[in-house]
């Protein structure tokens, strides 16, 4: 490994047993076939730092949600070598509640999030029940509260966060939905958190008429 390549690791928190009617906006109510939900953290390991992409959410958010929770998101990092308390950067690809969740997880890293992002999640958007169900006002006010302790780097479309590391601003799901881009010892690899859940959002937040947005999805899909 060299110092601008990295290795990463999926870390399976949490699961959810639905059916694809419950998947997705306006679907077919008859559609009782199975579509499973797996969460994830990603912990980017390199020679010489760790990154995180998207923090999860905690066993109380899994029962208020009505989700699976495996084990915490600590436990899995700690398992694989990674203390929390040492990660300097974590990249939220959204501020939806499985993302962003975990707030005290990492008391020492700067967090990288879109402009967009945090706009959307903090403006008129949020004055629509659909758009803000998968939101958590908790999650939100403590990127506020780390934006005013100076723990908040903003990126406005592409930016690097270290050699080997960049994140790409793609949107559809939410305004500011971000992937990352990673350099590995076998080439170049895309974490793209929910990338393929795409939802049309005008820029002024009318109500939503669903469209086909990408080969994978054809309707807004929930987390």
């Amino acid at each position: 490994m060299t110092a601008d390549t990295y290795e990463i690791y999926a870390v399976r928190y949490a699961h959810h047993h639905r059916l694809a009617r419950e998947s997705f906006l306006a679907a077919d109510p008859h559609d009782d076939s199975p579509m499973p939900l797996d969460y994830f953290v990603w912990a980017i390991v390199g020679e010489n730092r760790t990154l995180i992409l998207d923090t999860g959410f905690d066993e109380a958010m899994a029962k208020k949600r009505k989700r699976e929770f495996l084990r915490a998101p600590r436990d899995g990092l700690l398992a694989i070598g990674v203390d929390p308390a040492t990660v300097g950067d974590v990249i939220i690809s959204h501020m939806h509640y499985d993302h962003a969740g975990n707030r005290d997880l990492f008391p020492n890293a700067t967090y990288h999030l879109q402009d967009r992002e945090m706009a959307f999640c903090t403006g008129r958007c949020m004055c629509h029940p659909q758009l803000r169900r998968s939101f958590e006002e908790d999650d939100v006010s403590a990127m506020v509260g780390r934006l005013f302790a100076g723990r908040v780097q903003f990126h406005d479309g592409t930016g690097e966060i270290a050699p080997g590391i960049t994140v790409h601003h793609v949107g559809g799901h939410t305004d500011g939905l971000q992937v990352m881009r990673v350099k590995t010892q076998r080439g170049w690899v895309v974490l793209a958190a929910d990338a393929s859940h795409s939802t049309p959002i005008s820029s002024r937040c009318a109500p939503m008429r669903w469209s086909t947005m990408s080969a994978t999805c054809s309707k807004a899909s929930r987390p």
